[in-house]
């Protein structure tokens, strides 16, 4: 087995890893979870004042949108992008419309604000990133300008009103209760009777275009999508989501009851584990750096895609994305030495970086280390060390 095969063993292993790094990856162990450390939850994500638009921000975001955003929800907006069939939740279709991270009533479309909100936090443990880390606040608008245009219900700008969310006043939260409101509405044939999410109606749920839909599994902090925070998960009952099995809860069951619930399904949680899943080596024993060198993924690329060292000097890499993979990040590692140097699990807004020195002249690959490198998504993510 070649270093970098038993790497790919190691950090890869089969599908079901990667599947449960997508799940797994985005926990704190203190239970909050969120796409990147800092990342808040939807509804608290900071909303600048959105300037009017005009035909250069419609201009401005088509160039954002196809250098950042066409490869998973396609240059025509029907999320059919070159990287949708690898990831899982598939992305947006922007011409359906059917957003389920909303503050609008079941069946309606998201305000600007909503859409505003998901492009800035992303979706906690899904490919979709938080471009609040890589885009200022203007470019984020142009892009909520741009997406709107691919929806011909949404170009015509229908006014669209936040719905009130249910609120109790009594901070205190009767699990047990909780758990009998879970009983009563049938959560469980969808959720389970655990809350894993294989209720025996399951394996039978589609959304609006006919897909298989994962369901929530309560009992991973990081499976919802919004934040692992009590509104946030309330915000999903009262408004459910938009092209998904996943009803409204508004009007019928009381405030009370809804907050019940929401603190025993967060109760089922569990939150060990390392929150971005990341892990980064370097070669002992080589001192500090005689040179810094920045690289970032973009668009399943590595900038640069070729790096010139001397030999036996002591580099530095620091590495960046630009995008989260499928949910597990991106990773950096070279060929014959990746027992010694590699970086898998960086995010955005959560980098990497990795120290090391290569004494023989040459021609060295380096390459994604997390699940991208065995599959066909990230087909260019691979670059050439050049040791002079």
């Amino acid at each position: 087995m070649t270093n970098r095969n038993f790497l790919a063993a190691v950090v890869l292993g089969s599908s079901a890893l990667i599947l449960a790094l997508v799940v797994t990856g985005c926990r704190h162990e203190d239970g909050s979870a969120s796409s990147a450390g800092t990342t808040p939850a939807f509804l608290d994500v900071n909303l600048p004042p959105h300037p009017a638009p005009t035909a250069a921000t419609l201009a401005h975001g088509k160039e954002l949108y196809d250098v950042n955003c066409a490869h998973c929800h396609g240059e025509k907006g029907n999320g059919a992008g070159y990287g949708a069939p690898f990831l899982v939740p598939a992305p947006r279709d922007f011409v359906a419309a059917q957003y389920k991270f909303r503050t609008t009533a079941s069946g309606q479309l998201p305000t600007d604000d909503d859409i505003f909100r998901t492009i800035s936090r992303g979706a906690t443990g899904t490919g979709m990133p938080p471009w609040q880390y890589l885009l200022d606040e203007n470019d984020r608008w142009a892009l909520v300008d741009y997406v709107k245009s691919f929806s011909p219900r949404l170009a015509a700008n229908p006014e669209r009103k936040p719905m009130p969310i249910a609120q109790v006043s009594d901070t205190s939260r009767d699990t047990e209760n909780g758990r009998q409101v879970y009983v009563k509405m049938q959560c469980a044939k969808c959720h389970g009777d655990d809350g894993r999410g294989a209720g025996p109606s399951a394996a039978t749920l589609l959304d609006a275009k006919g897909k298989y839909i994962n369901t929530r599994d309560f009992t991973m902090a990081a499976s919802y999508r919004t934040g692992f925070v009590e509104r946030e998960i309330v915000r999903t009952m009262e408004t459910g989501m938009n092209g998904t099995p996943m009803p409204s809860y508004s009007g019928v069951i009381s405030p009370k009851d809804q907050h019940d619930m929401v603190a025993y399904l967060m109760t089922m949680a569990s939150h060990g584990g390392n929150q971005r899943r990341q892990n980064a080596r370097s070669m002992e024993g080589v001192g500090a750096p005689a040179r810094v060198i920045t690289v970032r993924e973009h668009a399943w690329k590595f900038e640069p895609s070729e790096i010139r060292i001397k030999a036996g000097e002591v580099v530095q890499i620091q590495f960046s994305t630009t995008d989260n993979g499928l949910g597990a990040g991106h990773g950096f590692a070279i060929d014959g030495f990746d027992q010694q140097v590699f970086m898998n699990g960086a995010m955005v807004g959560a980098p990497l970086s990795t120290t090391f020195k290569i004494d023989e002249p040459g021609r060295y690959n380096f390459y994604c280390s997390t699940q991208c490198s065995t599959t066909d998504l990230h087909p260019h993510m691979h670059g050439t060390l050049i040791v002079d």
